[in-house]
């Protein structure tokens, strides 16, 4: 039986403010394990003992994987898998805010790489043996982090002045999914128990999601192989979305409330290019449903003068 695309009237902005939803229920549950639940050993934040929120929490991490993906397979209307052209600051601006976020990220993925090749140094080691293990992961990020912020400039550049210009840097759209895969691989690294250090688990299922949304937004952006991506787009963005919200903002609240002696030690740490991200996705998807909706008549014209090799690169606007 096929559900994908059957229900008209579910919006597709649902599955974004169900992710939402599902953030806000669980940022209760994460600050109270914070000051009553976790201890920080050897860098990262560990839970001290057993306890329901725990359980809790995993509850909702499942709810907020299974259903926005769900909402959105079924969801009808779902953009075409193109960025609408017009100008939108709002765009934009969450746009520069994460590639700011990334250039955090890069320098303090350099920090580290150059710091631990200091210390190989010093031990007489030639530096190039300093690429191994968790040192190329590093390298990487820095690297593809300082191509992928280039390239979200030029985004959120194109968004400001209402030009496609973003699309003639097909390599560049890429570099964005090369960094998030330095960083999961980076993490995979760790040896760490996944379960006692939760923030660990929230950090893994949200580069996952980002991964996948950014794979399909470097194909919507170029239009290459874009069948289906803004679907993709949608399903694994809103996901992401609860990760990095749960995963960052209580690290925020804590530094604020002056409690950071319970992440400032943790390897990985509060990270705004996560912050970042999850406001791109959200104003992405906001302005997709937008621009699809004021323009539906257009699109249906532009759809209907595609030739056939055209249709197998590219979605129906409202029935992909």
């Amino acid at each position: 039986m096929k559900i994908r695309g059957q229900y008209s009237k579910l919006s597709p902005l649902t599955p974004l403010f169900v992710s939402i939803g599902l953030a806000i229920s669980a940022l209760p549950f994460r600050m109270y394990q914070f000051f009553n639940l976790t201890e920080v050993v050897d860098g990262f934040t560990f839970y001290k003992k057993e306890d329901a929120s725990i359980i809790i929490m995993y509850v909702l991490c499942a709810l907020a994987v299974i259903v926005p993906s769900l909402l959105t397979v079924l969801a009808k209307n779902i953009p075409a898998s193109k960025s609408p052209y017009k100008k939108n600051k709002l765009l934009a601006i969450a746009t520069f805010i994460f590639a700011g976020g990334i250039v955090l990220d890069v320098a303090k993925a350099a920090s580290s790489f150059i710091t631990n090749s200091r210390g190989l140094l010093e031990q007489g080691m030639f530096i190039f043996s300093s690429i191994n293990q968790d040192q190329m992961p590093l390298l990487l990020e820095a690297v593809f982090g300082v191509f992928a912020a280039i390239y979200m400039i030029v985004f959120g550049m194109s968004y400001l002045t209402g030009q496609t210009t973003y699309s003639k840097y097909k390599f560049l759209a890429i570099t964005p999914l090369f960094w998030s895969m330095s960083r999961m691989v980076l993490r995979f690294l760790t040896k760490i128990s996944y379960v006692r250090v939760f923030d660990l688990l929230l950090e893994l299922f949200m580069i996952a999601g980002m991964m996948v949304a950014l794979l399909a937004f470097a194909r919507i952006c170029t239009g290459l192989s874009n069948k289906g991506s803004m679907r993709n787009f949608f399903a694994a963005g809103t996901v992401s979305i609860f990760f990095a919200m749960v995963a960052n903002i209580p690290r925020l609240i804590m530094l604020v409330t002056a409690n950071g002696s319970v992440i400032s030690n943790s390897r990985f740490s509060l990270s705004l290019c996560d912050i970042g991200f999850a406001l791109f996705v959200a104003a992405y998807i906001i302005n997709a449903v937008k621009s699809a909706t004021e323009n539906d008549n257009n699109e249906y014209a532009v759809e209907e003068e595609h030739t056939e090799d055209d249709m197998a690169t590219d979605d129906n606007f409202l029935s992909e």
